[in-house]
């Protein structure tokens, strides 16, 4: 056995250098056939390229060719295809009215028609020239447009309503301060009860209404108007006392307690209370200066 595998060791080492021969012998053609093919450009005069050819790139790395522009001429559709190929219509909605401004309230409406009595008419100029202090419960806030500048408070307080009073007379030039009172004023009337149970807020706001406790609704609104009005010519007396400031205070009846219902019913001029020289004082439109008869009046005539 052991003969036998060394006699098969021996012929496999007699075999190697003959395959390893035969092997290199194969190999050479082909080098020398790739050698000539490499050389056969050069021999005919032409240079082979540096770069090496072109590779096809897929689908997705192609680059984009740019856009082509067609013109697509419009195609008019037999008439029985029409009603089929346009989009349906909408139906026609109506045309809303435009939004109107709300209604100036009543009372606001009666004072800028005092005020348009008492001034002259002035053309261009839409720079308000009648300053109202109102309940904020007598006169809607949606009425301060146009000519008017309206300042609202619980109870129609000049100590309230100073800031805003002050910028119109002040800043703005109104001629007119018209204090407006009316019976729908809350603050007014819980003023002349008892409102010790209500919040300490509430409390400070009522507190400088000085009215009769336990009187009627229409003399406390009253007072009230007085007491504001006679704030107000102390407060802005320099201007009243130059003639370029007049204070009105106005009564709205709604409910016709003082004469005609609806009228607007004017109380005191620049603290002036008696009715027969309030009246004179209207016809004349003279109501600046009234009571310190300092200024000369605005008009002569009378309406």
């Amino acid at each position: 056995m052991t003969s036998s595998l060394a006699a098969l060791a021996a012929a496999c080492c007699l075999l190697l250098p003959a395959l390893s021969l035969a092997q290199t012998q194969t190999q050479t053609p082909a080098i020398a056939h790739g050698a000539a093919e490499a050389a056969t450009p050069a021999a005919s005069g032409h240079e082979a390229p540096n770069e090496a050819p072109h590779e096809k790139l897929s689908p997705s790395m192609r680059p984009l060719s740019p856009p082509v522009r067609v013109n697509h001429p419009p195609r008019r559709l037999p008439q029985q295809a029409a009603p089929y190929a346009r989009p349906a219509l909408k139906q026609r909605q109506p045309h809303a009215p435009a939004r109107r401004s709300p209604a100036m309230a009543a009372p606001l409406r009666a004072a800028a028609a005092l005020a348009s009595r008492l001034l002259p008419a002035q053309h261009g100029d839409k720079s308000p020239r009648l300053t109202v202090l109102a309940c904020a419960d007598g006169a809607p806030r949606h009425g301060a447009q146009g000519t008017l500048y309206l300042v609202q408070n619980p109870g129609n307080q000049l100590l309230l309503g100073e800031a805003g009073v002050s910028h119109a007379v002040r800043q703005l030039r109104t001629p007119l301060l018209l204090v407006l009172a009316s019976a729908d004023c809350k603050a007014v009337n819980t003023a002349r009860s008892d409102f010790s149970a209500l919040p300490l807020a509430e409390q400070r706001t009522l507190l400088s209404i000085n009215v009769d406790k336990g009187g009627t609704p229409l003399s406390a609104q009253l007072d009230n108007l007085d007491n504001q009005v006679e704030a107000a010519v102390l407060h802005y007396g320099g201007e009243v006392e130059a003639g370029r400031l007049s204070v009105i205070g106005a009564y709205y009846d709604a409910a016709g307690q003082l004469g005609k219902r609806g009228q607007l019913v004017v109380t005191s001029i620049n603290g002036e209370r008696d009715k027969a020289a309030i009246a004179r004082l209207l016809r004349q439109r003279a109501v600046f200066n009234a009571a310190t008869g300092i200024g000369t009046p605005l008009a002569s005539s009378s309406h």
